[in-house]
């Protein structure tokens, strides 16, 4: 019979389990991103099973391999096989285990160990299975920070494993979502890109740089991801412009012209009144992206904080990237000379604070620059 202090110690542990697993619950629920996901993951599960290290192995459905972005004390990814391993065996079997002499136990790769100078002493590894039936992966805990692990850390880590193989699945149906979001979106932009000889690396470059640009305005990820989403479309009114306009080699009339201005009203006809968010702001990107600070700009000059404020984050990623890519009437900019002339058009063309949030970024904007290239 247990004592009275042996039973104050179980409920006392018991309960900051519990508080664990509410915390744990509330911060995984909060995540999208399929790495943050993973890191909530690992990180309540090393305070639940009271462990030293904690990896969360994912399969790939691709490569019918276990992956891991997430391992306490490793940087790089390891790629392991379903079948082999303590890891490929929990996976295949889809069962939990403890192993506390992995040095005794044939399935264990000591591998890992002579790479890292690290020294496994005690193993717990629990499949991830989802509601539906299905094994997303294998949360796995080395080293119980007091003696080995035992059956009461198995059935927390079972508990966890709910959570967590649901968590990992939402995260990843929501980056394919994502991803067949972002396609339709370029694939809708090219659409009129390809009428004006606009290559498909200007929409991805612009769109990266007004996703820096925001972030670095201090707009938080959600609003940053719909602006790297909406940019791209910002010229989709192009599509209702005439091809003896639009495609004109030599400098267009004052008509002309006046006509070309009004690709940023059918641009805005094209994706005003949605529900969706994303195309609410394309809307804004669309009819004002041409609005000058100053109010000088068209279609309705506009100024200040008249214009919203994503059509002046894209004004200065479009005009950056405009200056410096090859087009069939000049030569790329040197991008000292571009930034020069955003930072001249500074309370005049564009916003102040875009531009200094956008110099602050630069580092980040020439990266993107060098790796989709200039035409």
């Amino acid at each position: 019979m247990l004592s009275e202090n042996e039973r104050g110690r179980i409920i006392s542990k018991n309960k900051e389990k519990i508080e664990l697993f509410f915390q744990f619950a509330f911060e995984v629920g909060s995540k999208r991103n399929i790495d943050d996901v993973l890191k909530v993951i690992a990180d309540s599960a090393r305070k639940i099973l009271d462990c030293d290290r904690v990896s969360i192995f994912v399969y790939n459905k691709e490569t019918s391999k276990l992956w891991t972005k997430v391992a306490h004390g490793l940087e790089e990814k390891i790629e392991v096989d379903q079948n082999i391993g303590i890891v490929g065996w929990v996976f295949s079997n889809r069962k939990p285990l403890i192993v506390n002499s992995p040095y005794s136990d044939p399935r264990f790769n000591p591998e890992t160990d002579r790479k890292t100078g690290y020294r496994t002493k005690s193993i717990i590894a629990v499949p991830l299975v989802t509601y539906s039936g299905s094994t997303v992966g294998v949360l796995e805990g080395i080293n119980k920070n007091v003696g080995g692990f035992v059956d009461e850390d198995l059935e927390f880590g079972q508990i966890l494993a709910v959570q967590a193989a649901n968590a990992i699945e939402n995260a990843i149906l929501y980056e394919e979502l994502k991803r067949a979001q972002e396609e339709i979106v370029m694939r809708l932009s090219i659409a009129a890109e390809f009428r004006d000889s606009t290559t498909y690396n200007h929409l991805v470059r612009m769109s990266l740089y007004s996703y820096l640009i925001a972030k670095e305005m201090g707009f938080d990820d959600s609003w940053c991801e719909k602006l790297k989403l909406a940019a791209p479309m910002h010229d989709i009114g192009k599509l209702g412009i005439k091809d003896m306009i639009l495609l004109k080699p030599a400098k267009l009339t004052d008509e002309e012209f006046e006509e070309m201005k009004k690709h940023t009203i059918y641009g805005y006809d094209i994706l005003k009144d949605s529900s969706i968010d994303i195309l609410k702001m394309a809307s804004n990107v669309a009819l004002c992206h041409h609005e000058k600070y100053d109010g000088t700009g068209y279609p309705r000059g506009l100024r200040g904080d008249e214009i919203p404020i994503e059509a002046r984050i894209v004004a200065v990623a479009d005009v950056f990237d405009a200056l410096t890519s090859k087009r069939p009437y000049k030569e790329p900019y040197e991008i000292e000379h571009a930034v020069e002339i955003i930072e001249k058009g500074s309370g005049k063309h564009f916003d102040p604070k875009v531009v200094q949030a956008f110099k602050k970024a630069l580092p980040e904007i020439i990266k993107i620059l060098k790796k989709y290239g200039v035409e």
